[in-house]
């Protein structure tokens, strides 16, 4: 077993065993001393490790920051994505129903018969740029010309209805009435008189 300081100063004869234990005790004392300084300095270390770690944590929030401010932006863009894509759906859906409605109205009140017959008349009529042609009864033809029946256009077909159903099928979609005379009076002027002389029969071959 190692010899305390004691023992081996008075072993020595260097010292009394009062003297001896003083020195211990001094010893012991400057040990005491020395131990808060190395912890301070252990404690210093600490501290600025952990003001390294401090530095560094305000950079890992700022890139999850940045990650959530991207995250939104996109989730936003999907939101508006999305949003555009229901307007375009609704709106195609919205004129398959309207066609479909206005399919259904001229069905319901469709004067015009199946089939032509020998006694029918032809009845011409401006649709867009183009005259077209029909055979129609003679007393619809009369009709036509008084605006009490109109021509309604049904996918690229023809058909007569009432003037009070092609009024409410224009407001629909005034594209489907292809021919409705007014009979209203209009107002004539010097050369309405002048080219009423000159007006183009119904019956006129073109």
């Amino acid at each position: 077993m190692a010899e305390s300081l004691r023992d081996q100063l008075v072993k020595a004869g260097l010292a009394t065993a009062n003297q001896a234990k003083k020195a211990e005790r001094q010893a012991e004392a400057e040990k005491r001393t020395s131990r808060p300084a190395q912890d301070k300095t252990a404690g210093s270390d600490a501290a600025k490790g952990g003001s390294k770690k401090g530095r560094n944590k305000p950079a890992g929030q700022s890139a999850q920051a940045k990650a959530r401010t991207r995250a939104a932006q996109l989730n936003a863009q999907k939101l508006e994505k999305d949003r555009a894509l229901a307007s375009v759906r609704n709106e195609k859906a919205a004129a398959k129903a309207l066609r479909a409605e206005i399919k259904q109205i001229i069905l319901q009140n469709d004067q015009r018969a199946k089939e032509t017959k020998e006694d029918d008349a032809p009845y011409n009529f401006l649709h867009g740029k183009k005259i077209k042609r029909i055979y129609v009864p003679k007393a619809q033809v009369e009709q036509l010309s008084a605006g009490t029946l109109a021509i309604v256009n049904n996918d690229g077909r023809y058909h007569l209805v009432a003037r009070e159903i092609a009024d409410k099928l224009s407001e629909k979609n005034p594209k489907c009435v292809i021919a409705a005379h007014s009979n209203e009076q209009k107002e004539t002027g010097p050369d309405d008189d002048y080219y009423a002389k000159f007006q183009v029969p119904d019956d006129l071959d073109w």
